[in-house]
């Protein structure tokens, strides 16, 4: 991948070193950041029974809205689906509403950075590996794909954000019931006032 297009042209060799380590960056915080989002992602989906949502009214279940990141072509769609519904249903009073609700702007947004970094990173490791395209080129599609990946991530910090706050102003309409119910008074053993006076009666 460096040859000689980066000895001799300055430029493409700051180029490729800033793609070389973003793209390190981005793999070691992809990998972190997936493993901490998708176990997430299942902890929020499981909490929505908490909030009175009945599982059969979930079109997709905790299982699958993880699950689906890791099948081709059905990673394009489904996955933003099922968080856009978890959002939707961790809206307070949502089952009473209705209207469907639409998430805030930045969700299409974060997912349309989200697919299109993917795609630029998918096209700079095929290229670099074929070496079919002029060095220069491979290396801004790399820096392309490593910015596009920070703004998406930037844009999953906010989808996260969002839905944690609804699910903690739901979680503040859910009924507490103590957990161990307080026991009952003990009884009271005193002596009664008369109990003198009858057994002098009984003397006498």
């Amino acid at each position: 991948m460096f040859g000689d297009g980066f000895e001799n042209n300055p430029v493409t060799l700051v180029l490729g070193l800033f793609t070389l380590a973003l793209a390190v960056v981005q793999i070691v915080v992809f990998v972190t950041t997936v493993v901490v989002f998708l176990m997430w992602l299942y902890r929020v989906h499981e909490n929505l029974a908490a909030f009175g949502v009945p599982r059969n009214q979930m079109q997709y279940s905790s299982a699958w809205a993880v699950g689906s990141f890791f099948v081709p072509i059905v990673s394009l769609i489904i996955p933003y689906r099922a968080i856009r519904e978890v959002w939707q249903k961790s809206v307070p009073n949502y089952t009473t509403m209705f209207s469907t609700l639409s998430p805030p702007s930045y969700f299409p947004l974060w997912w349309g950075f989200w697919i299109t970094s993917n795609i630029a990173d998918q096209l700079y490791f095929r290229l670099s590996w074929r070496e079919v395209a002029p060095t220069d080129v491979i290396e801004v599609i790399g820096a392309i794909g490593g910015i596009l990946g920070i703004v998406a991530a930037l844009l999953g910090i906010k989808v996260v954000r969002e839905i944690q706050r609804q699910q903690v102003e739901s979680s503040k309409l859910v009924p507490t019931q103590p957990v161990f119910q307080a026991p009952p008074a003990p009884p009271q053993f005193g002596q009664p006032a008369n109990f003198g006076g009858h057994s002098s009666s009984m003397r006498e």
